[in-house]
């Protein structure tokens, strides 16, 4: 890869971009965690950098336990959804008026990245929160049989970049299980996550 200047490079925090910052020809942007931050800071970013072609996003994420994922693997995302725990349980309704669906484009020069064997193809849920509980069997085959992982921050990029026609490809360290136990595992495997996931796209990008 040889022109990475229209690219811009994601994370939520500076933990997930740390190690692409120091490289002076990347541009690098933490959003911020969550839907709020998110959505906002990275709409204006890009009102200010017009040059941006394409946009990849850093992080982690919580596999389904139904997915094929496990704790370690390298995740990579273009389908992304909005889909609701309270709802599922019946607790909550999501107007259908609400998008809750969206396909980006991949850029094509990332291709050879995500067909190689580190990484596996995902489809990601987004909401504004870390689901804490432990869903049954019926509950994931009804509402989440299709879905393999959880990431707060990947369906407001996706919104916004497929509101300005960008291509967006989303890339996840798988840190733990999403449960009741999930905080504590991400909060003991993100780092070292973040170190592979990191190094891994520059090895590919420079």
């Amino acid at each position: 890869m040889q022109d990475l200047s229209n690219i811009l490079f994601c994370g939520a925090f500076d933990g997930e971009t740390d190690h692409l910052s120091k490289y002076a020809n990347l541009k690098v942007y933490n959003t911020g965690v969550g839907f709020m931050d998110t959505l906002f800071n990275l709409q204006r970013y890009l009102s200010k950098m017009k040059d941006i072609k394409s946009i990849v996003f850093l992080g982690s994420a919580g596999a389904y336990r139904h997915s094929k994922l496990k704790i370690g693997d390298i995740a990579y995302s273009n389908k992304f959804v909005y889909r609701d725990i309270a709802e599922i349980k019946g607790m909550a309704k999501v107007p259908d008026i609400i998008g809750k669906h969206l396909l980006t484009d991949s850029d094509a020069r990332f291709n050879p990245f995500i067909k190689s064997q580190k990484v596996v193809e995902a489809i990601t849920n987004s909401t504004n929160y870390v689901t804490l509980v432990d869903l049954t069997m019926e509950e994931l085959v009804d509402s989440l049989f299709d879905v393999d992982i959880e990431n707060m921050e990947a369906f407001p990029i996706a919104y916004v970049a497929t509101r300005l026609s960008i291509p967006f490809t989303g890339f996840f360290y798988i840190t733990n299980y999403v449960g009741a136990n999930g905080s504590i595992d991400w909060n003991q495997n993100w780092r070292h996550g973040s170190n592979i996931l990191q190094k891994e796209i520059l090895k590919f990008v420079l």
